[in-house]
């Protein structure tokens, strides 16, 4: 029974590296003719590795969109300072459980909302907070790539449009 467990555990591994949970954050489309000035950035508390991975994955992509001149780590209330958060919608995916016993392989539609909150602060206060929500419908499966990480891509993208649009935080000379 266990060596059965232990072989089944194995194999899902395996489907979940080679298919659509292996995928990552693409390149932001924004690009910036301008870095801002210095800029701390928080991310909120990371519990898992798997959320430490996707928020490098964010702080990667905010700086090769060449819009930071330096983007550090943490929270400052001296100078310009990002507070990015993906709020939790609230939903519970249980077929998420029965596709698991399935091993993926029958594409049970589920229905998602991906949130993101950006928030900036000068000093310590709050200048402005843009909220962004996609929705939409998918198939868990998985040889189907989840939408979260070009749902991020497009809020990251839209944020950093207006951002410059609202011109909150200055260039640097």
């Amino acid at each position: 029974m266990k060596l059965a467990l232990i072989k089944n555990g194995a194999m899902l591994s395996a489907l979940m590296a080679l298919g659509g949970c292996a995928n990552t954050l693409p390149p932001l489309d924004y690009h910036a003719t301008q870095a801002y000035v210095p800029v701390t950035l928080s991310l909120g508390p990371a519990n898992t590795r798997h959320e430490e991975y996707r928020q490098r994955e964010t702080i990667s992509a905010l700086k090769n969109s060449g819009a930071f001149s330096m983007l550090d780590g943490g929270y400052t209330r001296n100078g310009y300072s990002l507070l990015i958060t993906q709020p939790w919608s609230g939903e519970t995916h249980y077929l998420a459980m029965f596709n698991v016993l399935t091993l993926f392989t029958l594409p049970v539609p589920y229905h998602y909302q991906d949130n993101l909150r950006s928030s900036v602060f000068k000093d310590g206060k709050l200048l402005k907070t843009y909220n962004y929500s996609r929705e939409g419908w998918s198939v868990l499966a998985w040889y189907v790539p989840i939408p979260d990480n070009k749902n991020k891509q497009q809020m990251l993208d839209q944020f950093l449009g207006e951002l410059e649009k609202d011109k909150l935080i200055p260039y640097q000379p």
